[in-house]
């Protein structure tokens, strides 16, 4: 017996479950590959058996096409009464008329035929359009359904191909419409692509953990009063991600008030200011606090409105910010600005003889970062001076990770990772989080780090200069749009500072001579540092008796891999057959014809 088989069934059972949870979402999923579930229930008879019988396996329902119905029902079946994560992934018009198969208006209605029965165990509800009509049965189907109590992720997109913002900016289509009878009490993520609610209507937007707005066109987006309402309900918000959308720029028509961008998104009164009773301030004066905000993504979203944005919230504690502000004719320079040293706020004067209010006027106290404890900055497309990039790179101190198109940058950006700015002292900080364990941590982290920069005799003492390289805390460097000679020429530079970059992620266009130097040297360094940590283990397990734990060590010092930026070809998601369906939907097991419905 193969020793496999001598696992207890609970063991195994375990395994199993770990395994389809670190499986990708269908969203993700590689076309044609087989899902986990289905693979391990096509091993042998026992591990069919198990996997059979083991309801945790069967909780992912993902339709697309035809065959994918009755799949549907006998996942159902086998899932028991558990929570339940539903994908619906419609095609297009074009598609369809490549491959019958897909899912498309004729089949819309009937697979919520299958899954409505079950509404009160939707966990998760992931729906995708490609078609008006489709989404004109989806606006059906969602508004009549009822409350799905336990749903906590709620994913709609419409991805119709609009050519040009423009034509999505003027595109005028019927009223939204009350999903789920204004009822989720358990929501606690959202998703809307192309698809707008009627937000007044929509209370179920609370105590939200993450938002995801995008492809939203200003007269249909969310008014300020109520954008502030869901992010202040909101205070355990961890991730915002916004792409061409957010808080209506326009004044609101039903407003009896004037709320548009040149109210919400105004500086504080000017300096020593007296404010009248009654006056309106602009939210700028009290931005939203969000706590817990850790994540932030901006994309296609022009220069004055991020602006504004960002005096309206107040985010001290956010990790990884993402910019994809890929506007030809905007320049991003005051945002970047903004993010690298915004201005600070005093007291104005009250009216009858009051003093200083905790709100108003700009201080003239040197500011802090926007984002003090930023340690992961991705920038795909920013269009801003050379001197506000450097400016939020040396605010940017405990940066642990770069993630750069050079080529979408201004010309010298990559130059800016070649200077240098003072040391400072280390100290805690006094915003955010950055005091007590937190800056124990940090300062445990960085101490290990020199260690190892200290290890290589060239470099001892390096760390210790009275200058260090921008971005002193970077380990790990994502860049596509540079050549081999500069990535060379920087990882000399911080080797001389002894603040090595553990991680290379290096786009291939990049592959040359200087760049395979770059792997080289990398792979070198790591060799040594390793010998010299064995050599002192082996000194160890000497002196101290014990058995040496060589795999302590297998991580190298330093590492480069390569990648390739996805192309735009023009082809279709659906082009390529789905060979793995086809391996297991005519193949019949122990269970006789529930195996043909296995298919991944």
């Amino acid at each position: 017996m193969s020793p496999i088989h001598s696992l207890p069934v609970e063991l195994l059972t375990r395994i199993f479950q770990l395994g389809v949870d670190s499986d990708p979402i269908p969203d993700e999923q590689i076309r044609g590959e087989p899902t986990f579930e289905v693979l391990v229930s096509h091993v042998c008879r026992y591990w069919r058996q198990i996997a059979l019988h083991t309801p945790h396996l069967w909780t992912t329902i993902h339709f697309r096409t035809r065959a994918h119905m009755s799949r549907g029902e006998v996942y159902l079946s086998r899932n028991g009464r558990l929570p339940i994560d539903i994908y619906v992934d419609t095609c297009s018009e074009d598609d369809y008329q490549l491959r019958k198969d897909l899912l498309f208006r004729g089949e819309f209605l009937p697979v919520f035929d299958v899954v409505l029965p079950h509404i009160d165990r939707w966990r998760e509800l992931h729906l995708i359009v490609a078609d008006l009509e489709c989404k004109t049965f989806a606006r059906k189907v969602l508004s009549t359904c009822g409350t799905a109590p336990a749903l906590q992720t709620l994913q709609l997109w419409h991805v119709q191909n609009w050519r040009t913002s423009e034509r999505l900016f003027n595109h005028i289509g019927p009223p939204p419409v009350v999903v789920f009878g204004g009822e989720l009490p358990s929501l606690k993520h959202i998703i809307l692509q192309g698809v707008n609610l009627p937000w007044s209507r929509s209370p179920f937007l609370r105590n939200l953990s993450s938002v995801e707005f995008a492809l939203h066109s200003d007269n249909v987006r969310m008014p300020f009063d109520l954008w502030r309402a869901m992010l202040d309900s909101s205070p355990n918000l961890t991730r915002l991600s916004l792409l061409f959308s957010g808080p209506r720029a326009a004044p609101s028509p039903a407003s009896p008030v004037f709320d548009g961008i040149d109210w919400w998104g105004a500086e504080p009164p000017p300096p020593e200011a007296t404010i009248p009773p009654g006056t309106r301030l602009p939210p700028s004066v009290e931005p939203i606090h969000l706590p817990a905000l850790r994540d932030v993504q901006l994309n296609n979203l022009e220069s004055d409105y991020v602006v504004a944005l960002f005096r309206t919230l107040d985010i001290p504690n956010v990790r990884s910010l993402h910019l994809g502000l890929d506007f030809e004719d905007q320049d991003f320079t005051p945002f970047v600005h903004f993010l690298a040293a915004p201005p600070r706020y005093r007291g104005v004067k009250l009216p009858n003889g009051g003093g200083p209010s905790a709100v108003g006027a700009t201080s003239s106290a040197s500011p802090g970062p926007k984002l003090p404890l930023l340690e992961r900055l991705s920038v795909s497309a920013l269009r801003c001076t050379v001197e506000s990039w450097r400016a939020l790179l040396v605010a940017s101190k405990k940066l642990t990770r770069l993630e750069v198109d050079f080529s979408q940058l201004s010309e010298g950006a990559f130059d800016v990772l070649l200077e240098t700015v003072p040391a400072e002292p280390e100290a805690s900080s006094e915003r955010g989080e950055s005091t007590g364990a937190a800056a124990g941590a940090s300062a445990k982290a960085k101490g290990k780090a020199r260690a190892m920069d200290a290890d290589d005799g060239e470099n001892a003492g390096a760390g210790s200069s009275a200058e260090l390289p921008i971005l002193p805390a970077l380990e790990s460097l994502r860049v596509a749009g540079a050549s081999g000679k500069q990535l060379l020429q920087l990882a000399a530079f911080r080797d001389a500072h002894g603040r090595r970059i553990r991680r290379w992620e290096i786009d291939e266009g990049a592959r040359d001579e200087d760049a395979e130097a770059l792997v080289r040297e990398a792979e070198e360094r790591s060799a040594r540092w390793r010998a010299e940590r064995l050599s002192e283990e082996e000194v160890r397990v000497r002196e101290a008796g014990g058995r040496r734990e060589p795999w302590r060590w297998d991580e190298p010092l330093e590492r480069v891999v390569w990648f390739r930026e996805e192309e735009e070809d023009g082809e279709s998601e659906f082009d390529d057959e789905e060979e793995g369906e086809e391996e297991y939907a005519d193949e019949e097991g122990e269970e006789g014809d529930d195996a043909e419905d296995d298919a991944g």
